[in-house]
């Protein structure tokens, strides 16, 4: 959850991408240094033992075993977000990134941009405060968090354009959004109110964001892995709670003015970073990364 007080399942995948991050260079998909600092006590011991390689290998194992692809699925969408994110600045020009809900991740300290850009994270203000507490201790940051802006909101008592300054829709700014691991979680109204804010931003402006298949939110057991993800978060009091037809996914977005550039399903980009070793993965197949660019009105 994001945009909300500090969650259980955004402690969950920092410690997928701190066990992701150990691996051999070689091999892993991603590196995140950050993503340890943000461990309970008993995750830091997993994470600690994950540095064994063959302890790595089983740990990887044990969560494939309980939590089908959660691991797997993790690591790959986060690369692909980040090289969707690296690309597209380059490519398209993009000057302002603005992450909603980021959660544990920090993307805007941990890429290496060939550009100078403004990385804004908006995100619920305990929630933020604590991850900033917890980064300010750290050697890793190295001054690095001052080239990112903070803005906190809570959207079950806010509207964006409150404590969002229209001095980010300047004209001299070519935006993209972030929105990952984000519109699953939360409210229903929320969702559509995030994605009209967005269509108000000046054509050209990008938008990444993930969201599941709308049919596993009644029906978990059709999908490998959800029931016990669903189960997971429950024990925690979290719910999926918003879902997207991927069959509709065109018209959902021509509706807040937008145009679909990508819709990858978990398959797909599991096999774009695991090559052949993909085909043995299972598992969040319901789980997406869409890219989506505003146009003229």
């Amino acid at each position: 959850m994001s945009l909300v007080p500090a969650s259980k399942a955004t402690t969950y995948l920092a410690l997928l991408r701190a066990i992701e991050s150990n691996r051999p260079a070689s091999k892993r998909l991603l590196y995140d240094p950050y993503a340890k600092l943000f461990l309970s006590s008993s995750f830091r011991l997993v994470e600690l033992l994950s540095r064994i390689s063959f302890l790595n290998t089983f740990i990887a194992w044990f969560i494939d075993k309980n939590w089908t692809g959660a691991l797997t699925c993790c690591a790959a969408r986060t690369r692909l977000v980040d090289v969707m994110t690296v690309n597209t600045v380059e490519d398209e020009g993009i000057n302002q990134v603005i992450v909603f809900g980021a959660g544990y991740d920090c993307r805007s300290l941990r890429l290496d941009m060939k550009k100078r850009v403004q990385f804004v994270e908006v995100d619920h203000p305990a929630f933020q405060a604590g991850k900033r507490h917890v980064l300010s201790r750290s050697s890793f940051s190295s001054g690095r968090e001052t080239m990112t802006n903070y803005i906190t909101a809570d959207l079950n008592t806010q509207d964006l354009d409150q404590v969002l300054p229209q001095l980010f829709q300047k004209g001299h700014y070519k935006t993209m959004f972030i929105w990952e691991g984000v519109t699953n979680s939360i409210a229903d109204p929320i969702a559509p109110r995030v994605f009209d804010y967005f269509k108000r931003f000046r054509p050209g402006t990008i938008i990444i964001f993930t969201y599941v298949d709308k049919a596993v939110l009644e029906h978990p057991e059709k999908f490998a892995g959800a029931v016990a993800i669903t189960r997971l978060l429950k024990s925690n009091n979290e719910y999926w709670n918003f879902g997207i037809d991927p069959a509709n996914i065109k018209q959902f977005l021509a509706s807040y003015n937008m145009e679909l550039m990508y819709n990858l399903d978990t398959g797909k980009y599991r096999k774009l970073y695991y090559g052949e070793d993909a085909a043995d993965m299972k598992g969040y197949e319901f789980y997406r990364v869409a890219m989506a660019r505003v146009i003229e009105h």
